[in-house]
């Protein structure tokens, strides 16, 4: 099949990129002829037979929905001079034959963080909302990949959008962040703390995100600065992603955190080495689509404590970790999180036990299956 991808722009380290370029690779590698349209790329470009990246002329717009609507144009010219037999949209663009929706539904998540007022008189907010139904009203034909059953009720209660138009899509972690040998993941995992300084009785928290609000890098911190003092000393938090030091110093130094526990670590495309030195993983997002670090951690026999807001806390619920519910409380983070930390023994062993039986890595097979399903009716 000739299969067209369209991703606004590409960077090494986002979710979504990583998704993109896995599903490309994906219908290379059977054969089909793959085209990705992007109006940028960051980092080395792929040379797979079979797959190639194409540039929109330079799209220049005040503001990022304004980009977006340019783009979409750009899409729907570029398919028109092709014959493609069909089209996947990495980002809300209408006319796609199918749509990976990667976040939470806006809508929902706005209407739950502002007032209905402010929607209303707000440009950014109703373009955002504009782009969203075009895709999702139900009179879109767009077929819609999930990654999380929260996202399928949200888009129905909001926008009305068939049940048929929906396929779910399971986990697609790197099967990079598998964890490797026994011999060497212990090696890895000494190597790394002694890299940050830690000794053999301390334990590390591990946050992994771009955002320090939206991942909660704040409600750890405070959860932090509320433990038994016997269990905080011994206690190191590390948050790998964008959010400058001087952000997370200076809130730790506000709840009297020493800054030897706080470890910033900027963006890197592989975590394993910290998934293996990590004793808890800690993901109070407030929002989170997914989640497909959470998977990684769990694949990797760490323990997870998130919060039910992510689209993937079904899977750290079932491996016998705690899930805070919604709507969070600051004071049921504190409190698990104390009540954790003498258990992750028992939890590393539950954990192993449920990642044995899963495929965390099937999400690019599954979407190019349902691809090749959809062209041979």
């Amino acid at each position: 099949m000739r299969l067209l991808i369209s991703l606004f722009k590409y960077f090494p380290f986002g979710g979504l990129q990583k998704d993109t370029l896995r599903f490309a690779r994906e219908a290379a590698r059977r054969g089909h002829q793959v085209d990705l349209l992007v109006t940028a790329w960051q980092g080395e470009r792929p040379t797979d037979a079979n797959l190639t990246v194409h540039f929109t002329p330079p799209i220049r717009a005040w503001t990022n929905t304004a980009r977006m609507d340019e783009f979409a144009r750009r899409v729907e010219e570029f398919r028109r001079q092709q014959d493609y037999d069909v089209t996947l949209a990495m980002n809300r663009i209408p006319g796609a034959d199918f749509y990976f929706a990667a976040d939470a539904c806006m809508k929902h998540y706005l209407k739950q963080a502002h007032w209905a007022i402010t929607l209303a008189l707000s440009p950014r907010y109703r373009a955002i909302l504009r782009q969203e139904e075009a895709v999702f009203s139900p009179q879109s034909h767009t077929r819609i990949f999930t990654i999380a059953d929260a996202q399928v009720r949200e888009f129905q209660e909001e926008y009305g959008t068939q049940s048929a138009r929906f396929f779910p899509l399971p986990p697609g972690m790197d099967e990079a962040c598998l964890p490797p040998p026994a011999e060497t993941a212990r090696k890895l995992r000494q190597s790394t703390r002694q890299e940050l300084g830690l000794n053999d009785a301390d334990k590390l928290l591990l946050l992994v995100g771009t955002s320090f609000y939206n991942k909660g890098a704040d409600r750890v911190l405070t959860a932090l600065a509320a433990l038994p003092s016997s269990l905080r000393d011994r206690v190191h938090f590390a948050m790998i992603g964008n959010s400058p030091a001087k952000t997370i110093n200076h809130f730790a130094r506000k709840l009297g955190l020493p800054l030897r526990s706080i470890h910033p670590i900027p963006p890197r495309e592989h975590v394993a080495e910290l998934l293996l030195a990590a004793d808890l993983m800690v993901h109070p997002a407030r929002s989170e689509g997914a989640g497909a670090v959470l998977v990684e951690a769990l694949a990797n026999g760490l323990p997870v404590i998130c919060t039910e807001d992510c689209g993937f806390s079904p899977y750290v619920a079932d491996a016998g970790c705690p899930v805070i519910p919604s709507p969070f409380r600051q004071s049921a983070l504190n409190q698990t999180l104390a009540e954790t930390l003498p258990r992750l023994p028992a939890l590393r062993e539950s954990i192993n036990a449920y990642a044995a039986t899963q495929d965390f890595c099937a999400r690019s097979r599954v979407a190019i299956e349902t691809l090749e399903s959809f062209i041979a009716k």
